[in-house]
């Protein structure tokens, strides 16, 4: 049985609109809270919240630190610097004659790759994004590797040494090294960045090699030239934070959450970068899962609706599907491991807009700051935010808690000029089309997440969290035929909780294209190439300095297809060494999972597999205190009201619904809808039809009912 320290483990996710904290006690309570993020310089909304959570404990901050056993952290600055682009001028370095790999792309995909399907077929207004890396910032090299790694051309060292001089007199920040088959042999890269060291010393390399040792030249070098872009930046930002903190009383590193579910180290963050961007919204399905576990549900579908956007995630018989390449921005797709959280621009600042024809709401955001109109910091644009308060879910005189005072005149000016007048609609029906339109919005992308990968939305329990969803979560589901929902504890804080849950992650993938069969070379070079990815894995995390976390386990993963496709399949593997015997046994996971996703009937006995990639991840388990119940019994009673008041829905008007104080609410008891369950950090808004209690551990647990 683990023991737990005295401090306590902390988790920080940075948002677009709020910066949240989640701290885990040793005796396993858990307490966070919130603030709004500042953008312009991140770090400092993290010292605020921090201080916020130290007064709570009545400490001054450096005591607060002293006493973190455990610090964990979601960053939006990888992301940013990219959406932005403002990363590192980057100098990139490939075999002569693929200098125009990046703007070639892979056809379509360089153009309507990462957008919005509705925005990928406007081809008249729609334009291939300007390469990463320009073509001027672009050398070819004297080398050539074959497929099999074989040297049929050396490294022209001479010229690499010019081309990296040529590519600093330019203004190049950051190196990135993209060399034909380098994956299956790394010795030029690795000569390059011996060059580089000596001709300029101090500029970061990024070798594909390393960054994303994998079949397809266009992403691999996407890959590479993205964590050469951000690297910079993520390290500079994690360094200074780690400074700061350590100088106001931290002793542990802070750990970075990745997009793979795993947490990163400071020393490890700049050659991992890209793996950090979009890692954000991965906190709240580990948190998940976790919290499933715990709840008995193996099958989850994860709902998050921050101030920008509304993130969907799966989790399948406790399994996070996965996304082999996903896209970080228009036309960069990128080799990293990643779960899979498909976003829409559909949050509490989402702007509602009209062109005189048709209510639209999103994908731009009012974000933090100005924020949205009921905000008072100078936003005019009328949001989500600003229609719930129209229409009475949000009570503006107890926006947090009472912390903050919504003003709910600019509400109701902002949603008359920019959506009423122009629909020829009243203010109320302009605020209940907005409504009605973002959660349909929401509705369609779980159906897409869902049904896109075999999937019925309909056996799953919808976990949703995030600090806009509970005002929608229980009409969403209802649309949907979900029969449970579970709004957690820490809801508007999920995220953070999951980057303190979350285990440190170590992982090497690698393509090693084999022919499906149970030769004596094809188990051979299997078992090869997992031993050296899980040694690689071994290796990093015993220098990572994480010697006082628990065992590390191994996992594995298999990528395969039916010769001739180009997508692969990707299955999670138990262990690191093959027999003749495994291979029927992958072949029919093969199958199942193909079938899964793709139909009945849709595998091919005749037609050959053949294997294509391979990894191994190193996961150290972090010691973690047991979520605390919050009450000792429950009892089966209905709820009785704080107040009243009107709340307006679409297609039945005014309602009298019971406002309830979450706080005075006790286990096991029920509340009926129409009702408004307010929080100190959200608002959950119950339907006619549907009910909600509390359970020991303080998740609502929702029975969406019909939605009538």
């Amino acid at each position: 049985m683990a023991t737990h320290a005295a401090g306590w483990h902390v988790g920080v996710d940075t948002g677009g609109t709020f910066t949240d904290l989640v701290e885990i006690a040793a005796d396993g309570r858990i307490v966070f809270d919130k603030t709004f993020s500042t953008p312009a310089a991140p770090e400092q909304g993290i010292v605020d919240v921090l201080e916020r959570m130290a007064e709570r404990r009545a400490v001054p901050l450096d005591v607060y630190l002293g006493a973190t056993d455990r610090f964990a952290h979601g960053t939006t600055v990888s992301t940013n610097a990219l959406i932005q682009r403002r990363g590192a001028r980057v100098g990139l370095l490939t075999t002569r004659g693929f200098e125009d790999t990046l703007e070639i792309a892979r056809g379509p995909v360089g153009r309507a790759g990462g957008i919005p399907q509705s925005k990928a077929m406007d081809f008249l207004h729609t334009e291939p994004p300007p390469p990463l890396v320009p073509r001027t910032m672009v050398r070819g090299l004297g080398e050539r590797i074959t497929v099999t790694g074989e040297i049929i051309a050396p490294l022209d060292e001479a010229e690499t040494a010019s081309a990296i001089r040529d590519l600093i007199a330019a203004g190049a920040e950051s190196l990135a090294v993209c060399l034909l088959w380098s994956f299956r042999n790394p010795v030029h890269e690795q000569r390059v960045r011996d060059i580089a060291a000596r001709v300029a010393p101090g500029v970061p390399v990024s070798l594909s090699s390393e960054i994303a040792p994998r079949m397809g030249e266009f992403e691999r070098m996407v890959t590479t030239a993205v964590n050469a872009f951000i690297g910079p930046t993520t390290e500079r930002y994690i360094g200074n934070l780690q400074r700061r903190l350590a100088g106001r009383g931290l002793k542990r590193p802070v750990q970075v959450m990745k997009s793979s579910g795993g947490v990163t180290l400071p020393d490890t963050v700049a050659s991992q970068a890209v793996s950090v961007v979009n890692s954000g919204p991965i906190g709240g399905l580990v948190a998940a899962r976790h919290l499933g576990r715990m709840l008995g549900y193996d099958r989850i579908i994860t709902a998050d609706m921050g101030g920008t956007s509304f993130d969907v995630g799966l989790i399948a018989d406790g399994v996070f599907e996965e996304s082999s390449a996903p896209f970080l921005d228009q036309g960069l797709p990128v080799h990293v491991p990643s779960i899979k959280v498909v976003t829409i621009g559909a949050g509490g600042g989402s702007i509602a807009w009209s062109d005189g024809f048709r209510l639209q709401v999103g994908p731009h955001s009012a974000g933090a700051d100005p924020g949205p109109a009921c905000y008072g910091r100078g936003g005019t644009e009328p949001t989500v935010t600003d229609a719930l308060v129209v229409l009475g879910i949000i009570d503006p005189e107890n926006f947090f808690g009472g912390r903050y005072r919504l003003d709910a005149a600019r509400s109701r000016k902002a949603i008359e000029a920019r959506v009423a007048k122009p629909l020829g609609l009243g203010l109320i029906e302009a605020a209940a089309g907005i409504y009605e339109v973002v959660t349909a919005r929401m509705g369609d992308l779980i159906r897409k997440v869902t049904v896109e990968s075999g999937h019925d939305p309909r056996e799953f329990c919808l976990l949703a969290y995030g600090g806009a969803t509970a005002a929608h979560c229980a009409a969403l589901a209802a649309q949907m035929g979900v029969r449970r929902v579970v709004l957690p504890y820490a809801a508007p804080v999920f995220s953070a909780l999951g980057c303190a849950l979350s285990d440190i992650v170590y992982s090497h993938v690698k393509s090693e294209p084999l022919p499906f069969d149970d030769k004596p070379a094809t188990i051979e070079a299997i078992n090869r190439t997992l031993a050296e990815l899980e040694a690689r894995a071994r290796a990093e995390m015993a220098t990572s300095g994480t010697g006082d976390g628990g065992a590390i386990e191994m996992r594995y993963r298999i990528e395969m297809r039916y010769q001739g496709q180009m997508n692969e399949v990707s299955l999670p593997w138990e262990k690191g060494r093959f027999d003749p015997a495994d291979m029927m046994r992958l072949k029919s996971a093969f199958e199942a999972l193909y079938q899964q996703r793709f139909g009945a009937g849709t595998t091919r006995a005749q037609t050959p597999l053949e294997l294509i990639s391979f990894r191994a991840e190193a996961v150290r388990v972090v010691n973690k205190p047991p979520i605390a119940r919050l009450f000792e019994r429950e009892t089966a009673t209905t709820a009785e009201p704080a107040r009243r008041r009107r709340v307006w829905r679409h297609g039945s008007g005014w309602l009298d619904a019971g406002v309830y104080d979450f706080a005075r609410l006790t286990a096991g008891a029920r509340v009926h809808g129409p009702a408004v369950i307010e929080r100190d950090n959200t608002t959950v808004w119950l339907p006619p039809g549907s009910s909600a209690a509390l359970d020991l551990y303080g998740n609502l647990l929702i029975d969406p009912g019909s939605g009538e």
